[in-house]
């Protein structure tokens, strides 16, 4: 019996093995559009802190959008595969060329993102303000070295 439990996990894990790199495959198939959706999904959120900032607060709403900023650029750092770098996307040859530049700066953006959810829950609006100007000179850096300029 233990023998036969044995073979049946054996065999689960090698067809989720299957399933799971066909998922991988489209997945990677489709990478720009996820980077796509990822970096409107920033926009959206810095965006939002600009609204907080422009009511004068509070800045508590701005801690949440601060989380998804991160969460957001831990998965876009990894969006980049070999062979990604044709079809429609601004990504320009140096994040692949440079990936030590482009992994450094997209930990720049992690700080970033930390120092903004830490003035956001401090409830200093001249704070929030602050890191998200520092924010945004982060994203525009990022911006000037690996993203081709929109007309």
């Amino acid at each position: 019996m233990k023998k036969l439990f044995v073979l049946a996990a054996i065999g689960a894990l090698a067809a989720g093995a299957m399933v799971g790199g066909a998922t991988i495959a489209f997945a990677q198939g489709d990478v720009i559009k996820q980077r796509q959706e990822n970096r409107k999904q920033a926009g959206a959120a810095m965006r939002a802190i600009k609204g907080i900032i422009d009511a004068k607060g509070p800045t508590s709403g701005a801690v949440a959008q601060a989380a998804k900023l991160k969460e957001l650029e831990l998965a876009f750092v990894n969006m980049f595969p070999p062979g990604s770098d044709t079809g429609e996307t601004k990504a320009l040859p140096t994040v692949w060329s440079d990936r030590a530049g482009f992994i450094a700066a997209s930990k720049a953006s992690d700080a970033a993102y930390d120092k903004l959810a830490t003035a956001a829950g401090s409830g200093d609006l001249a704070a929030l303000t602050a890191a998200f100007a520092d924010t945004g000179k982060t994203c525009g850096a990022c911006h000037n070295t690996y993203r081709m300029k929109s007309n």
